[in-house]
């Protein structure tokens, strides 16, 4: 038993749980012990489940395997899936197959039901791993846009000090219809339709309004720090620098859209910079909100989460789109490039 304690204290989403919570979310698993060379998910298949490593090692890859070298391995501690657990993912990106005998914890959609329903950490834990997750994912697809891209010649933004005069001056002239409440904006928000009225609510407590101008530049590419975003009215600019100090535009925000989150869940650089186009009011998504609530089972962080896991997941979505056309149109200007002499 104490070699079993050991193991599962590996595990992440464990750390610090008391052991009747640790016994409840082992009996929330299956529990599996397989060969080597043993495959565990296949690509392109769809399932709901999430994979613990207590002993052995796995590897990830793609294509049909043995030719090229795995994408990813892990051994004890590790842990995969959490994207397909929660729905986030139609379909598997990869293989799993073990390389040694391994000792499992398997995690179905069933057992993540029987977590929520007893208010578990782990369920809560989990959410919070596929927004660190997503992240990692969304940071790498903007890195590829960039690369690929020709983008435009100028970024559209007013220099700052002059946007926060232009903003002064509108809001002393009364130009500013403030937005409406939180909640209603929450409630109307795609990202937090499926969070219950109450969660919403604690969350709403949180938001600070805030207004913005046409062209002033709410969030800068390569800065540190500072708040996620959340479109009251207006409309916002998104724009990633590309390899030539052209800038190329990932899309147009509307009310309802969260914006600036993905450096608020890992700390990182802005992965891009988000300007007014149409001037309205946004609600300030805190920092320190997120950092204190991601992991935790409060009902603003629960609500925080959901909302912030279906924004990534839709812009996600976005940027893997903007770069299967930008790599057309790189294969189109391939194949019609001229062949040297």
């Amino acid at each position: 038993m104490s070699d079993d304690a050991d193991r599962l204290s590996s595990l992440r989403p464990l750390r610090g749980l008391s052991a009747s919570d640790v016994r409840s979310f082992v009996d929330a698993c299956i529990r599996l012990a397989v060969p080597a060379g043993t495959p565990l998910i296949h690509e392109g298949d769809r399932d709901c489940a999430m994979i613990f490593v207590l002993d052995g090692s796995l590897e990830v890859f793609r294509g049909p395997g043995g030719g090229r070298p795995p994408l990813r391995q892990t051994g004890p501690g590790g842990q995969l899936g959490e994207l397909a657990l929660l729905g986030l993912v139609r379909r598997r990106t990869a293989s799993v197959r073990a390389t040694t005998d391994a000792d499992l914890l398997v995690l179905d959609d069933a057992g993540l039901a029987r977590l929520r329903a007893q208010g578990h950490p782990v369920a809560d834990r989990i959410e919070a791993e596929a927004l660190r997750a997503l992240a990692r994912s969304l940071r790498e697809v903007d890195a590829r846009i960039a690369r690929l891209a020709r983008g435009d010649a100028d970024l559209p933004t007013r220099a700052a000090g002059w946007a926060r005069l232009h903003e002064a001056l509108a809001t002393a002239r009364g130009g500013r219809v403030p937005p409406r409440d939180a909640p209603s904006v929450l409630a109307r928000s795609a990202h937090f339709r499926r969070v219950p009225d109450p969660q919403r609510r604690r969350l709403a407590r949180h938001l600070e309004p805030r207004p913005f101008a046409a062209g002033q530049a709410i969030v800068c590419e390569g800065d540190i720090g500072g708040d996620a975003w959340l479109i009251a009215t207006g409309e916002v600019g998104a724009w990633r620098r590309t390899g030539d100090h052209h800038h190329e535009r990932l899309a147009s925000l509307f009310p309802g859209t969260i914006f600036g989150q993905v450096a608020v869940i890992d700390g990182d650089v802005r992965t891009a910079t988000c300007a007014g186009e149409a001037p309205g009011w946004l609600y300030r998504i805190p920092r320190e909100l997120c950092q204190e609530e991601l992991d935790r089972g409060s009902p603003e962080g629960r609500a925080l989460r959901q909302g912030l896991l279906d924004a990534l997941t839709r812009q996600l979505q976005l940027g893997n789109d903007h770069l299967t056309l930008l790599q057309m149109e790189h294969a189109h200007r391939t194949a019609a490039a001229p062949w040297p002499n």
